[in-house]
């Protein structure tokens, strides 16, 4: 489970790499049409990855 949610946060910080390459496009004037909803699905991957870290945290403390 641990090597599945490290594997999940790398590939998260691909995503907020290929992010940051999007916004310097739009500030270098291209248009970005998905930008928006690609946002929000990496939004919800990363707060699925923190509810998991945080349960298993939780679960791991409880024992």
């Amino acid at each position: 489970m641990l090597t599945a949610l490290f594997d999940s946060r790398r590939k998260l910080g691909w995503a907020g790499s290929n992010l940051n390459q999007a916004v310097k496009a739009l500030n270098s004037g291209a248009d970005t049409p998905q930008l928006e909803a690609t946002a929000a699905t990496v939004r919800r991957a990363a707060d699925a990855v923190h509810a998991a870290a945080t349960s298993i945290l939780e679960r791991r403390q409880a024992a």
